[in-house]
């Protein structure tokens, strides 16, 4: 019973509509319904472990990363990101028909996934875009075998030269591909009429309009199917969709799981199929980046530091990170090998280099790290003195970080610091926040200084695969976050976090779970070490002589408890001093969950939230919780206020995949910022916890972003479009500006609304990019003015090209589909025409097509050789066709469509006798 109680509050979680496999949540109450999060972890894991078996020499993914529990779970984050990207396609294009092989605009999609070597190109300098267009590609190679006839053909094999090489025949678009099947609701095989050719159904409202038949027909064009399909309901009716294992859902239901075979194998084949795939296209290396092919070496730890005066800022910044980096990873599997701390000042007498196996030996040394006074008063230091020092004392393969405010007042010595560093493989990195006689600079990773002293630094970067960061005494600690963590990542999870008010009980108790290797408290707000204890489930107090803990008190006023191994239980955290405290609760623990928050669009697709919550809606919060165990559980997710104190609780839904454990719940969005919290218990029944980091800051302003999501054109002016909705209960005056990271944005860069509640409000800012090759980035806010606090902000990335692919624009369109042209007696006797204007410069037209072909004219001048337009294009038709598009594609398969509508969004109904029309039929 609880079972199937579950099953239904699911279905009522997660509604969404379809446009071929489900995106994210199994809709039909058949959990063994494969979704595109499934298809794309399979094949893409399949996809990594053929790589590592043929050029790592590893027998499998688990082989490859079987002393790096660290890297492994980086990868995995990869391949979740990955999965996301595909399944936020669904939702983002579900207006694109060929996005999803839908309505025949097989052709279309075929060339739209040819267009993704060359996007795919564009984008390797920035992974996280490089991930989003995979996902966008890799959705229309799934979506082929769910919405396609080729399952039916060929069954549950890959179709190798689909985005690829010639596509096969497929349909005419005034071609009957179905049968007619009066019991639309079900499942209807051998419904389909063609052979040997590829078709598709189509999927009423999203971007396409099933051409009618008359009543009494049998044959006609095919439809998706399913309940989210009105065109199920015209001839011919029924659907072919193939993406569930319930008939009411997906006509061809028998046939789910071959699409999901041949899906996974496309999958893999798009990644890196010899001589054609994603890794081919773009090289081992930075298919290892983007996937995280990586393992950890045993490797040092190690940190080169000025320690004269001027450094006191810096090295306190250091120390902080440092000792959060070491307590979070001492006896875990993430720990380094071993510690190199090299100390350099002026006169080189003063220099020293010290390593350390013990990680808590070089905590407590970095804990007594505090700047010398010296004679010398002149800026440089012996800089490359203390890096030849800490090299000498590394492990190869390792990398070192130099710290200094300073020149080298030995740079004489650059050849014999490459030399050395080379020779071991280390690749040494500089922070340097004010050298002697420059300037500050506030920004990561400048190399704008033209000062020959700073080239010591970026020569030393250069030789041995370093980089140099510039940043400021105030910003250092950000930098070390991004830099260290990159190849010392910590794997830290969060057990729990909150205030502790001095009202408050003087014990709090900690849940520890069996899978916990290192337990981290940390308590700011305290004077020393001694003003809060632990105490393990049988009372016994931790005295840190054991070797396997240590208590520290930082000098930024914190207080941090690390132990290692400690025994599932529930330990207890005293304070002996009544204060009022913030406490944080980390831990190293295989199990690991990744959250988002899911929300449903007016068509009812579920996609990932982009900006804040808007307060009082109803969300889906998805969390993928992975190293569960066949006996783990999911009990409840709570959303706990700033303090740590819950503000509402809902039991936990639970789905087993192949590589997780999907557990979600739906919760109206609160009025108070928020994080949201896990309960169950591990697999041996040990109760646990965990929290994500982000804070959640609910907003009463909607902020949506319409475009361009395509490469922009240096040299030329594109829009970015928005609409601000006032979702709050008062009249509110927002301002909505934008920003970017290259200066691109023209003219106006802010607009003023005064909206009331309920109210919307459209504009457009200019970007003129004057940089070909390059990604920029910008942001859009929106913030009340009587406050001038950000409600919502969004950021979207573009990509700058200096070709200019297709770009189709209506120019002039004539003729109207009213209610009496709109059936199939007399459609045939209103006629429309359009004239469009298509622009291109830098590549080559492929062809000019028309969506649907019946009784559609179209007309251009002959394109073969044409490398620049503008050009025009002439087509007219009859009320039979009230919509459809024009269809541009360059020889790259780049698209570009006309939406042309005459029937305001009417489609054309059956009929059987031919009546007379009200008024005369419009002619032309």
């Amino acid at each position: 019973m609880m079972y199937a109680s579950i099953i239904i509050i699911t279905l009522s979680l997660c509604i969404e509509l379809s446009n071929g496999f489900f995106a994210r949540t199994i809709r039909d109450g058949n959990w063994r319904t494969k979704t595109h999060i499934d298809i794309t972890v399979t094949g893409t894991l399949r996809a990594i472990e053929k790589y590592i078996k043929l050029n790592k020499g590893f027998g499998s993914i688990d082989d490859f990363f079987s002393n790096d529990a660290s890297g492994k779970d980086t990868m995995m984050k990869k391949v979740f990101a990955l999965r996301n990207a595909v399944a936020d396609t669904q939702g983002k294009k579900k207006d694109i028909a060929y996005i999803h092989c839908h309505a025949d605009q097989i052709f279309l999609a075929h060339n739209f996934v040819k267009s993704c070597k060359k996007k795919l190109i564009a984008r390797k300098g920035d992974l996280d875009e490089f991930i989003t267009q995979l996902g966008e590609c890799l959705y229309t190679v799934q979506s082929f075998y769910s919405n396609t006839n080729w399952v039916e053909m060929f069954g549950g094999v890959a179709y190798e030269d689909f985005g690829i090489n010639d596509l096969m025949e497929v349909a005419a678009l005034e071609e009957d591909t179905c049968l007619d099947n009066a019991d639309y609701n079900s499942q209807c095989k051998n419904n389909i009429k063609v052979n040997g050719k590829l078709t598709s159904g189509y999927h009423q409202g999203r971007g396409n309009t099933k051409p009618a038949k008359a009543i009494g027909s049998s044959t006609g064009k095919c439809s998706h199917g399913g309940p989210d399909d009105d065109s199920r309901k015209l001839v011919a009716r029924c659907g072919i969709n193939k993406d569930t294992l319930t008939p009411e859902w997906s006509p061809h239901s028998h046939l789910h799981e071959q699409a999901y075979k041949a899906a996974v194998q496309a999958t893999d084949n798009f990644l890196v199929a010899n001589g054609t795939g994603v890794l081919y296209i773009i090289g081992q290396t930075l298919f290892e980046d983007v996937f995280h092919v990586k393992r950890r070496r045993n490797m040092t730890l190690a940190v080169a530091i000025d320690y004269t005066a001027s450094m006191t800022d810096d090295i306190a910044a250091v120390k902080t990170k440092v000792i959060e980096l070491l307590t979070n990873t001492v006896g875990s599997s993430n720990e380094p090998a071993d510690y190199v701390l090299s100390l350099f000042h002026d006169p080189e007498t003063l220099n020293t280099a010290h390593k350390y196996i013990d990680g808590y030996a070089m905590i407590n040394k970095i804990q007594t790290l505090k700047t010398v006074h010296s004679n010398d008063h002149d800026c440089p230091e012996y800089a490359a003195s203390g890096t030849l020092a800490a090299i000498e004392l590394m492990r190869d393969n390792s990398p070192l970080y130099v710290f200094t405010d300073a020149d080298a007042k030995d740079a004489h010595r650059l050849q014999e610091v490459c030399n050395a560093a080379k020779a071991k493989n280390i690749p040494v990195s500089s922070l340097l926040t004010n050298q002697c006689s420059r300037r500050k600079r506030s920004a990561l990773g400048r190399d704008e200084r033209s000062v020959s002293s700073l080239s010591f630094y970026q020569q030393i970067a250069k030789a041995t695969g370093g980089n140099v960061y510039e940043t400021d005494k105030e910003s250092i600690g950000n930098v070390l976050d991004a830099v260290i963590e990159e190849t010392f990542p910590s794997s830290e999870i969060i057990i729990d976090s909150f205030d502790w008010s001095a009202t408050d009980t003087n014990d709090q108790n900690i849940t520890v779970d069996s899978t916990i290797t290192v337990l981290k408290i940390s308590v700011t707000g305290s004077s020393a070490e001694t003003d809060v204890d632990i105490y393990y489930a049988n009372g016994t107090l931790e005295t840190y002589t054991s070797g396997m803990s240590t208590r520290i008190y930082t000098s930024s006023g914190e207080t941090i408890i690390s132990i290692q191994h400690p025994a599932d239980s529930i330990m207890k955290l005293r304070r002996n001093v009544i204060k009022d405290w913030k406490v944080n609760i980390t831990a190293q623990s295989s199990i690991k969950v990744d959250g988002e928050i899911l929300e449903q669009s007016d068509t009812g697709e579920m996609f990932s939230l982009k900006g804040s919550p808007i307060s009082d809606n109803n969300y889906t919060v998805d969390l993928s919780v992975y190293n569960l165990g066949p006996n783990g559980t999911c009990h409840n997710i709570a959303l706990t206020d700033s303090t740590g104190n819950i503000i509402v609780s809902h039991q936990a839904l639970q789905l087993q995949r192949g590589v997780d454990n999907l557990c979600a719940a739906t919760f109206r969005t609160p009025n108070v910022e928020f994080q949201v919290k896990l309960y169950g218990n591990d697999n041996s029944g040990r109760s646990f916890t965990r929290k994500l980091s982000e804070f959640y800051k609910p907003s009463s302003v909607e902020l949506q972003i319409t475009g361009p999501s395509d490469d922009v054109i240096v040299g030329k002016e594109s829009l970015i479009g928005y609409e601000v909705i006032n979702r709050g209960t008062v009249t509110e005056t927002y301002q909505v500006s934008i920003s970017d990271d290259h200066s691109f944005v023209q003219g106006t860069t802010s607009e003023d609304y005064t909206l009331l509640p309920g109210d919307g409000a459209n504009g457009t800012f200019a970007v003129k990019p004057t940089t070909p090759s390059v990604i920029f980035s910008y942001t859009i806010s929106a913030s009340i003015i009587s406050t001038g606090k950000i409600q919502q902000s969004v950021t979207r990335k573009l990509v700058v090209t200096d070709v200019e692919r297709p770009d189709c624009t209506v120019v002039h369109a004539d003729g109207i589909c009213g209610i009496s042209s709109l059936n199939t007696a007399n459609c045939s006797l209103y006629n429309w025409t359009a004239s469009a204007e298509v622009t291109f410069s830098g590549t080559l037209l492929q062809s000019i097509s028309s969506t649907v072909g019946m009784s559609v004219k179209l007309a251009h001048v002959n394109i073969t050789g044409l490398s620049f337009g503008p050009i025009a294009v002439n087509i007219s038709g009859n009320c039979c066709t009230p919509s459809l598009y024009i269809n541009v594609i360059d020889v790259d398969g780049f698209i570009s469509q006309c939406d042309l509508s005459f029937g305001d969004g009417q489609s054309v109904q059956s009929a059987e006798d031919v009546s007379e029309p009200s008024g005369s039929p419009v002619s032309y």
